[in-house]
């Protein structure tokens, strides 16, 4: 250790030396801002070093200002509340040096070039990139040792990899927050001008005969399938910013009762049957459920050449889990994309779609811990099956 043993109330031990490293890790995880990692950078080099005077010193274009400073140096600083006031170094001075150099060093520091309010005289300067540098320093003419300079360079590798991750979260954050503003704007307009199409295109309808009506059921289908892709396209930007998915117990009959009813209301020329009663169970799941239900019946029936396209709903209470099948009499979906159907991108042999629609239904119900498949139907047709897991108070 350094010969300023009597600085600090005792002289930590190699294995103190490594327990507060590894405290000071842990808190360097889990910190959210500039202002705490300084707050643990010098309370750690204070711990871990015999150099107890230590300061963060945050860089600008001009000058470092000291903006943390340890408990032990603030009785020599004249404003110890804000020692930014008082404790600066302009660019090109000593210290300035120390923080362009961009390596752990051992100092030893002249009268001339201490600062007057703290006396600092020996020590070691670890310099964070753009961020600034971090010092641990005492009143007397002490060179560290090779293995306190050891330590703070590993502090400091620690230090300058968290203040990075925390930029990183930040601009991610701002990134998210825009994509959120303009993911709002757009569907909101959007869905307006879908109302207003659909709209004049139903007042036109009355006008209408022959081929005119024809273009002007066009019109309608065209609108539609724009509305829900727009809304399928929300919902999985949602699912896309998700970082720690959260699920809860929803009522899994209203949700899909309320979703066949929506499905039958809007394509009238189909037949969607369901149960007399759904089971009154409760999924693990959340608010985009719904989503789920509506992407398999909709591509249950969009994608359907009969006459009467029919889609069948059943649920069945399995134990710990809950069962849900679809089953269409459409095309089908040849053997070897039953597999990839889910992927990203892939769509049913005959969608002309963008195949968003089953990828999102795959993404919610991995994050609920449940499964998807799909399977051929009797006599045609395809079976879509949802495997989900009971809420706790349900298994």
């Amino acid at each position: 250790m350094g010969s300023n043993s009597d600085s600090l109330p005792y002289q930590a031990s190699s294995a103190d030396q490594i327990g507060e490293l590894h405290v000071a890790m842990r808190r360097l995880m889990a910190a959210e801002d500039q202002s705490e990692v300084a707050a643990v950078a010098v309370e750690t080099a204070t711990a871990i070093l015999d150099f107890p005077f230590s300061v963060f010193w945050e860089a600008t274009d001009s000058e470092l200002k000291a903006v943390t400073i340890s408990e032990p140096l603030r009785e020599h600083v004249e404003a110890p509340a804000d020692p930014g006031k008082v404790m600066r170094h302009e660019h090109g001075s000593w210290l300035w040096e120390q923080y362009e150099s961009d390596e752990t060093q051992r100092v030893l520091v002249s009268e001339e070039k201490a600062a007057s309010d703290a006396p600092l005289h020996g020590g070691i300067t670890v310099p964070l990139a753009e961020y600034g540098l971090l010092t641990a320093g005492t009143d007397e003419r002490a060179e560290p040792t090779e293995r306190e300079t050891q330590l703070a360079d590993i502090l400091g590798k620690n230090v300058l990899s968290t203040l990075e991750r925390i930029e990183r979260e930040r601009e991610l954050k701002r990134q998210r927050d825009n994509l959120d503003l303009l993911n709002q704007i757009v569907r909101h307009d959007l869905t307006n001008h879908l109302q207003t199409i659909t709209g004049r295109a139903e007042l036109l309808r009355d006008q209408c005969s022959g081929d005119a009506l024809e273009h002007v059921d066009g019109i309608q289908e065209s609108s539609q399938s724009a509305a829900e892709l727009l809304e399928t396209a929300g919902n999985l930007a949602t699912v896309m910013r998700q970082t720690d998915w959260e699920t809860e117990p929803v009522a899994l009959g209203p949700v899909l009762s309320s979703v066949t009813e929506d499905i039958t209301a809007t394509y009238t020329d189909a037949q969607v049957t369901v149960p007399d009663e759904f089971p009154s169970v409760q999924v693990q799941a959340d608010e985009l459920l719904s989503s789920v239900f509506r992407n398999v019946l909709t591509n249950a029936i969009q994608h359907n050449d009969s006459a009467t396209p029919s889609a069948v709903v059943d649920a069945t209470d399995d134990g710990d889990v809950v069962n849900v099948i679809v089953a269409d009499n459409g095309p089908g979906i040849p053997d070897e994309q039953k597999r990839t159907v889910f992927e990203r991108g892939e769509k049913r042999p005959d969608s002309e779609g963008t195949g968003v629609g089953l990828y999102l239904v795959r993404t919610l119900v991995d994050a609920y811990g449940g499964d998807v498949w799909v399977e051929d139907n009797e006599p045609r047709g395809a079976v879509v099956g949802l495997t989900l897991p009971k809420a706790a108070d349900d298994a």
